[in-house]
């Protein structure tokens, strides 16, 4: 039997949409995020998310839930530079309000 051990820093999150499942295991890689290398793929994660949710806001507003959207962008935004800061766990406590 296989022993969840949680996720793994150095694996890459893929991003292709701003569902909570998404931001929830960006959240989980994020919190055990301690490596440069682990922090190079999250500031990559995070500016996925942040060019998704611009692109919703810009193309297709009456779909999206405009304020809710907006406030992942700017949450995606102010995550990416506290990770580039080394500060990962307090971007996932950001991106954590948006859920």
């Amino acid at each position: 039997m296989a022993v969840n051990r949680g996720p793994n820093p150095a694996h890459i999150v893929t991003v292709t949409d701003l569902s909570p499942q998404t931001l929830r295991s960006l959240i989980a890689h994020l919190e055990v995020s301690t490596d440069f290398e682990h922090l190079v793929y999250r500031e990559s994660e995070l500016d996925a998310i942040w060019s998704i949710s611009g692109f919703v806001l810009k193309n297709d507003p009456e779909k999206a839930d405009g304020e809710t959207i907006h406030r992942l962008h700017e949450a995606a935004h102010r995550a990416h530079d506290l990770v580039a800061c080394g500060r990962p766990r307090e971007a996932a406590d950001i991106l954590r309000t948006c859920l």
